[in-house]
């Protein structure tokens, strides 16, 4: 059975460990069979000063870093909500699984995931709380989120097009003699071919699937309800 990464390089869990707790020193490291734990005070710094503080738990999962670690608050403090950002099961809505390759660039380290999304959520929870509107821009919640991401993304707002681009992301590979999912009915090749590489090196094959099935799901249920209609 193959190692698991914190077991495979120890050396590894102890640099992270230590570029860690040389910039939060209340975040503790508690390594498990198959993955690793991060719990304790999590401070926000806004503006230069020490806004506020959470209890926070950081899975780092058995396949990191290939999967992303996952945030938990685990204080009681913030409402399991869509409109806070928390998933029923407890976990940080930090951003969109898709749009990971804009957030935590290839090479980035932990240090700089709980710099950039994990402060950004915790600061955005702070400004809230005073009342103030969530401060880093935001998607909607579940399918629409997706759709409204890829709409930008792709510049159309068609969940057709949407759908056969996804379609193509969750491919292992591509043909440039299929036909373009932009619709145009050309051949891929002599449309958005160079495009879709482009977004084939940013948007993960795994990511695209989870979305396409979550909104296939979502016109089924839309067939449905208009059907009973």
């Amino acid at each position: 059975m193959k190692k698991h990464w914190h077991k495979l390089d120890p050396t590894l869990l102890e640099r992270m460990k230590s570029e860690v707790q040389s910039v939060f020193s209340n975040l503790h490291f508690y390594p498990a069979k198959d993955r690793v734990f991060i719990r304790g005070s999590f401070p926000v710094i806004h503006e230069g000063k020490i806004l506020d503080r959470y209890s926070i738990e950081i899975e780092l999962p058995r396949n990191y870093p290939e999967s992303l670690p996952i945030v938990r608050e685990v204080g009681g403090r913030i409402p399991q909500t869509a409109d806070r950002h928390i998933n029923p099961t407890g976990e940080a809505c930090l951003f969109l699984p898709d749009e990971r390759w804009k957030v935590c660039h290839p090479g980035s380290s932990l240090l700089d995931f709980l710099n950039g999304p994990v402060r950004n959520f915790f600061v955005g929870q702070s400004l809230v709380e005073l009342g103030q509107p969530w401060p880093f821009g935001e998607w909607s919640h579940a399918s629409v989120g997706i759709i409204e991401y890829y709409a930008e993304l792709l510049g159309t707002k068609d969940l057709a097009t949407i759908l056969r681009y996804l379609d193509y992301l969750s491919k292992p590979k591509i043909k440039g003699h299929w036909k373009c999912p932009c619709g145009s009915g050309r051949r891929l090749r002599n449309c958005h071919f160079e495009e879709l590489k482009d977004l084939r090196t940013k948007v993960r094959q795994d990511d695209a699937q989870r979305s396409r099935q979550r909104l296939i799901s979502l016109t089924k249920t839309l067939e449905t309800v208009g059907g009973g209609e």
